[in-house]
């Protein structure tokens, strides 16, 4: 019998092997990391936590990974991550470890970035081993149905059975608690009826319409309109989008844009920059030579914010976070741009938090939100919740936790602005 859908694995049989390693379990989510150092473990079981508390999506698993080693990660210790797709199984592998699918091997070894796939259903058995590891017996008389514990290899037999003699698996235990615990979380209170207005039914939450397909950074003396996109929302097995309309007329574009004026200095390509950099943020000039003449000028967009999911977000203008925050009246207005945040576990607040474009920064704003909202500054060890009503500058690689929904500050070019 093979796994023949996301169900089959969700019901599948886990076999730890021994190593020096930490497997892990989140629902249907799977994870196994060539460290037992639980500073070096936190960040990868805190995303397979999130993804599984999010209904454990293939591709949420791939995009927050390739995420993570993509911008705040210097050194990975090398990981397998598997989670369930409506096509196939989504396998993730890192580094010098070893994954079989049925006849197929996967390996991050040769590879100088990471490796991901999506193997069709049916699948039948599934192992994953660090290098100093072996594959667990079949006829191994344990399982792992949830959690943390150490192990250097795993197996998920066809058909999620583990054939053995003497009778039922025994369940592992995780004896120590590797990760460190989540704030319990609270609700959020139903929002009191407005009294001379009937109260408007709650909403389902629900992302922005489509409009296209998200944008590279805009290249260099173009004048490119950006469209924020939500990726989830976009049939994933349409390969064949509409081409983006081509204007000619740069004069279209600009008379419906309002770019807020700023102090900043040109270099000598004639970009306009953040007076505190040291190279052109476009053509990457050294300015260092430079005397440095501040006028004022059009604000260029500061970044990108990219979400767990894949949808990028360009910072050209203010945003408003939440479960929905498009009936506020800031959006209304036009002051905000509504950035949706979906998630399931009733955490996320209707408008959680706002990012503020002031000057030259990237500024977080906590909305006095019920659960919070957590921060992790790159180079440093652990999230932090911001005080309610408090504020935190962005810089490149910054992560955001909103509910189990996690986005990253990027600038275009990946360097720090300040």
């Amino acid at each position: 019998m093979t796994h023949t859908s996301a169900d089959d694995w969700t019901a599948a049989t886990v076999v730890p092997g021994p190593g020096g390693g930490t497997l892990a379990r989140f629902g249907p989510v799977v994870l196994l990391v060539g460290s037992d150092d639980p500073e070096v473990v936190r960040p990868y079981l805190e995303h397979a936590e999130m993804v599984a508390a999010n209904g454990g999506q293939g591709r949420q698993l791939i995009r927050g990974f390739a995420l993570m080693l993509s911008t705040t990660v210097e050194e990975s210790p090398g990981f397998a991550a598997f989670a369930p797709h409506t096509t196939g199984l989504a396998v993730f592998v890192d580094g010098d470890v070893t994954v079989s699918v049925d006849d197929q091997e996967i390996s991050g070894a040769a590879s100088l970035a990471w490796v991901e796939r999506l193997i069709p259903w049916p699948v039948g058995s599934v192992t994953a081993t660090l290098p100093s590891a072996s594959a667990p017996a079949g006829a191994s008389s344990y399982r792992l149905d949830g959690g943390v514990v150490p192990a250097g290899s795993l197996l998920v037999p066809s058909g999620g059975s583990t054939p053995s003699a003497s009778g039922p698996a025994e369940v592992v235990r995780p004896a120590t608690q590797v990760r460190p615990p989540v704030p319990e979380p609270v609700a959020e209170a139903a929002p009191e009826p407005a009294t001379p207005e009937p109260a408007t039914p709650e909403p389902v939450a629900a992302a922005a319409p489509v409009a296209g397909r998200p944008l590279p950074p805009t290249p260099a003396d173009e004048h490119v309109s950006f469209q924020s996109v939500l990726i989830s929302e976009v049939d994933e097995d349409v390969d064949d989008f509409e081409p983006l309309p081509i204007v000619e007329d740069a004069a279209q574009v600009q008379e419906h844009q309002h770019q807020e004026q700023v102090r900043g200095v040109y270099c000598k390509n004639q970009h306009f920059n953040d007076p505190r950099v040291l190279f052109c943020g476009i053509c990457g000039i050294n300015m260092v030579q430079q005397t440095p003449v501040l006028v004022n000028g059009p604000r260029p967009p500061l970044g990108v914010i990219v979400l767990d999911d894949g949808s990028v977000f360009q910072l050209d203008t203010p945003y408003l976070l939440g479960r929905d925050p498009s009936g506020d009246e800031r959006i209304g207005s036009g002051e905000f741009r509504p950035l949706p945040i979906i998630d399931q576990s009733n955490q996320v607040s209707r408008v959680h938090a706002r990012l503020e474009l002031r000057g030259w920064d990237v500024v977080l704003v906590d909305n006095n939100s019920t659960n919070g909202t957590y921060v992790h500054l790159p180079k440093t060890p652990d999230w932090v919740r911001m005080p309610p009503g408090t504020e935190q500058v962005l810089v490149q690689g910054t992560r955001v936790r909103i509910g189990h929904r996690t986005l990253a500050f990027n600038t275009h070019a990946g360097n720090v602005a300040g």
